[in-house]
């Protein structure tokens, strides 16, 4: 077996004499160590102590105070949702009744033509002559 080699400043190593026992698992002889303080803090979480803590719980009413808001922004949000569909709905019920309202307006005035209120006393058979002559005009 070849000898360590030294590193500067350091000791030499010295080898092993080789067991006399075929190979044996060595007792632990490392200690438990205690668990790290994030260990610890998961484990409170998640069992639920933090909860009873005196620092914790004079945190609590502004806890409250966060989940009240966010229950707040939930529901404004739900609220602006509905608030969009209802306007889109709007929107397309004024762009319907405009078009109506133009067909309707277009239909009237096509009506209210001098040749067609002519045309229509014709097919009814109403017996009126159109005015020659323009009217009089009533002085008072």
């Amino acid at each position: 077996m070849a000898e360590p080699e030294e590193i500067a400043g350091e000791e030499p190593v010295a080898a092993e004499p080789a067991a006399a026992s075929p190979k044996q698992p060595e007792p632990s002889t490392r200690p438990v160590s205690r668990p790290s303080r994030f260990e610890r803090y998961v484990r409170r979480v998640i069992s639920g102590s933090i909860l009873a803590d005196a620092e914790v719980q004079k945190h609590y009413p502004y806890v409250l105070f966060m989940a009240v808001l966010m229950f707040l922004y939930i529901a404004n949000g739900f609220h602006t949702q509905k608030l969009h569909r209802q306007h889109e709905r709007l929107t397309a019920r004024v762009k319907e009744l405009r078009a109506q309202s133009l067909t309707i307006s277009s239909q009237r005035m096509i009506a209210t033509r001098q040749s067609e209120i002519i045309r229509e006393l014709e097919e009814r058979g109403i017996p009126l002559d159109e005015l020659v002559s323009p009217p009089k005009i009533i002085d008072k």
